[in-house]
């Protein structure tokens, strides 16, 4: 729904200015290099719920600033389970265009029992036309589907998983993740609907990248249900684009998104760091909470 932009409080100072109706925004008036005061830091929670994306322009964030930025809004994970951090900080993942390109929708690591709750990505270097980001809403999409449809997916249980970073990780003897050495790295059970802790809205929760299948379904039926998913979570109606500069913060809630970086800057330099946030286990209507 429309109406979305408004000063967060008289207090902070700050204002949150809707970049679609459904998903993003860009928060203007703040300095996240230092650390924030209480109400701010609920003013941006209160903003990343309702908009699932948000973004901040010229900010300058050296690595450690950047993991005290996230720290303010939960425990801040390993830089990927299987993917080097930077020299300087465990807890930092170089996103470097040189080397790797996530020009396809997905949702961060849900091939993981506790996927990340957020992302945080800080661009260093930017191109000048091109390497822009979208995200879409997993929770108007679901709110976009038919009846009849979102009680089908309400039952409905994932299989999510990455056979090229399983291999990776049996080449190595295991990972580390929210703190914990695991030797495998085995598929996730996680619903397709996801209920979302904060809020406690229901969004889709599936994507092309790491979802593999159905629970319970044959391959046809899976794959088909699937791919009708896949097609209509990224309707343009739930998706927002963002151009980044450098010194362009992006800080994604991973529970109520998927992104895409677009792969359409030739060779040109695109450089970024990024920190997440430690998850829980997702539940929804098929995987209800567990207690305690």
């Amino acid at each position: 729904m429309l109406g979305h932009n408004w000063r967060v409080t008289p207090d902070t100072g700050i204002s949150v200015l809707p970049l679609s109706p459904t998903v993003g925004a860009e928060i203007v008036n703040v300095d996240i290099s230092v650390p924030l005061a209480p109400e701010v830091i609920g003013s941006i929670r209160e903003a990343l719920n309702t908009h699932h994306v948000v973004f901040f322009r010229d900010q300058s964030l050296g690595a450690e600033q950047q993991a005290d930025f996230a720290r303010q809004f939960g425990t801040v994970t390993e830089a990927h389970p299987v993917l080097p951090s930077i020299d300087e900080s465990p807890e930092v993942l170089a996103i470097d265009g040189r080397v790797d390109r996530a020009s396809w929708w997905h949702t961060d690591v849900t091939f993981l029992e506790t996927p990340a709750m957020g992302s945080i990505l800080s661009m260093l270097e930017a191109p000048e036309v091109g390497g822009d980001t979208m995200w879409a809403s997993l929770q108007d999409a679901y709110e976009g589907l038919a009846p009849a449809v979102r009680e089908l997916c309400d039952k409905l249980i994932a299989i999510h998983h990455d056979p090229w970073f399983a291999a990776d990780v049996a080449e190595r003897g295991g990972y580390e993740w929210d703190g914990t050495w695991h030797e495998k790295l085995l598929p996730a059970l996680h619903p397709v609907v996801r209920t979302h802790p904060e809020t406690g809205r229901n969004g889709l929760f599936v994507n092309r990248q790491f979802t593999r299948a159905i629970l319970g379904l044959s391959d046809n039926e899976s794959s088909a249900i699937l791919e009708m998913l896949y097609h209509h979570c990224v309707k343009p109606e739930y998706t927002c684009r963002f151009r980044w500069r450098a010194g362009s913060v992006a800080f994604w809630d991973n529970r109520a998104t998927l992104h895409y970086a677009l792969d359409d800057y030739g060779t040109a330099a695109r450089f970024a760091h990024r920190v997440t946030l430690q998850g829980d286990k997702p539940f929804g209507p098929v995987m209800p909470r567990p207690r305690g």
